[in-house]
């Protein structure tokens, strides 16, 4: 017979969820207000954790190319997003994916925020903007305009994670309003991992549409 064992990454696995909600409950008990969080350097964290583990792995099975992190990177920005709207008391709906409209190739959006069922902002999440980096305004400009031929009053924001394999905004007149690239010329497995632009500029820019 073969041998039992326990499998400890399996484990680690099976824990994950509980582990984000319980991270979830955890801040929410200990910030009972929103000033109180620095979210910017949570971010920052998780991110470096993410990718330094997918680093590790990458090097241990010796895999050409580590676990994409597009998706960790917009679950990370929904989480805290979540978690602003619930210290703030916004009463707000952040999802993620949630179709704008009943019809077919309606608009899926990184995240989504609501009132009811009034939209009031889409956010685009992107680790970095390398295939676009030539075009990434185009692009950005023909979302808007998709966006608002059906939600005229409803604000789109960009978050890229890093200027890295592209450049960076430059002096785009829009950043810090739309645009926002939290990470200048690094990768997140930099030790003591900070990001150069603060996530609270945008969380406070769906706080002010909030509270039109």
């Amino acid at each position: 017979m073969p041998l039992k064992f326990e499998d400890e990454y399996a484990h680690a696995l099976d824990n994950l969820a509980s582990a984000l909600k319980g991270s979830y409950e955890q801040i929410k008990q200990t910030s009972t207000f929103s000033s109180e969080f620095d979210y910017s350097q949570a971010i920052a964290n998780r991110l470096r954790a993410f990718y330094c583990s997918q680093s590790e792995v990458k090097h241990f099975l010796n895999k050409k190319v580590a676990q994409a992190g597009s998706d960790f990177f917009v679950e990370t920005i929904l989480f805290f997003l979540k978690l602003f709207n619930d210290l703030e008391n916004l009463g707000l709906t952040i999802a993620s994916e949630h179709p704008l409209q009943t019809k077919r190739n309606t608009m899926r959006p990184d995240i989504s925020v609501w009132r009811g069922d009034e939209l009031l902002a889409i956010i685009e999440c992107k680790t970095q903007l390398g295939w676009h980096r030539q075009n990434w305004s185009e692009h950005f400009q023909y979302r808007e305009n998709k966006l608002k031929d059906v939600f005229p009053k409803t604000e789109i924001f960009l978050v890229v994670m890093t200027s890295c394999n592209w450049g960076g905004f430059g002096n785009d007149s829009r950043v810090g309003e739309q645009l926002f690239c939290l990470l200048n010329e690094k990768w997140p497995t930099n030790d003591f991992l900070t990001l150069d632009s603060r996530i609270e500029q945008l969380f406070d820019k769906v706080k002010a549409i909030a509270c039109v």
